[in-house]
């Protein structure tokens, strides 16, 4: 199971039609402190929690996807429980949400849409929400046995459904899988990225100053690693290239090896090799004396 968070700054009510209006792929599967059989009341809901906040917020509406791997398909008691569980972990329980699924791709997934507006007028969902979502999907993917991500499988993505930052994301999933293995350090992955039009930005710590996390900018969109892909991080990029530097070391150091072992093979081998290929020339010459010899004897004889 995948976790993916928006956070853009669009309306409860755009928000609301998207997920809910087309019955033909969505199916309400729970909903907390909202009306779900009109979308006009539903938002009205929403949007009157919203002017009780404490503080003025102007992103008040929290959208996630959960994706499921192609041929999951949990029932909807099951769905709707991870749904509540992901929420709680994300520390966003306590407000109005709904919880929607979605049959409109080849893969099964869930639309939860959450007022980040408390019940007590507190804002939820702040700090590291896009982290902790990643890590509560990972969690429950365990807990209820659920497939482990394998990654993103491009033979099995519908690339003309994606639009926007998705389709932006995918482009960089790509050309990093392209350049990637023949870099060994983050700076030729770097050069080549940029080649490509992409460029990467480090956060750094300010009291280490070492390098704690990536990102990477394609055009007018930014991602961190691991939205493109958890095998994107900083952690993980820098293990893949530290592995295939030690690759390419071995490689170049058993190379050397036997060129050295050629070299001194070659002066003790080289008499051996001329006398032999000597005593080969005389006995074709031979060969060739003795068969002139016959065909002459015969034409005598004629």
């Amino acid at each position: 199971m995948i976790s993916k968070i928006f956070i853009t700054g669009k309306s409860f009510g755009e928000t609301c039609r998207y997920i809910c209006e087309d019955l033909k792929r969505s199916q309400v599967l729970e909903v907390e402190g909202v009306r779900k059989h009109d979308l006009g009341l539903m938002t009205d809901d929403f949007e009157l929690q919203q002017s009780f906040a404490n503080q003025v917020k102007e992103k008040p509406v929290l959208h996630a996807v959960l994706s499921y791997p192609h041929g999951e398909r949990p029932g909807d008691e099951t769905l709707a429980e991870i749904g509540r569980r992901w929420l709680e972990e994300i520390r966003a329980a306590n407000t109005q949400y709904i919880i929607v699924k979605h049959t409109d791709k080849e893969h099964l997934h869930l639309h939860i849409l959450a007022n980040r507006v408390s019940n007590d007028g507190a804002i939820v969902g702040e700090g590291l929400v896009i982290e902790r979502g990643i890590k509560a999907a990972r969690k429950l993917t365990e807990e209820y046995g659920l497939q482990q991500d394998q990654g993103k499988n491009l033979h099995q993505t519908n690339r003309q459904a994606l639009h926007g930052p998705d389709a932006k994301r995918y482009r960089l999933y790509e050309l990093i899988q392209e350049v990637l293995p023949g870099c060994q350090h983050m700076e030729d992955l770097e050069q080549r990225l940029m080649e490509r039009g992409v460029s990467l930005r480090y956060r750094i710590d300010q009291a280490s100053g070492r390098r704690q996390g990536i990102s990477f900018r394609l055009e007018n969109h930014s991602f961190k690693g691991s939205e493109v892909d958890r095998a994107y991080s900083l952690k993980e990029l820098e293990r893949v290239l530290a592995l295939q530097q030690k690759e390419a070391l071995e490689q170049g150091q058993a190379l050397a090896a036997a060129q050295a072992l050629e070299q001194k093979k070659s002066p003790a081998e080289g008499p051996a090799q001329a006398q032999e290929q000597a005593l080969e020339q005389a006995q074709r010459e031979e060969d060739e004396a003795q068969q002139q010899t016959q065909r002459q004897g015969m034409r005598l004889r004629m």
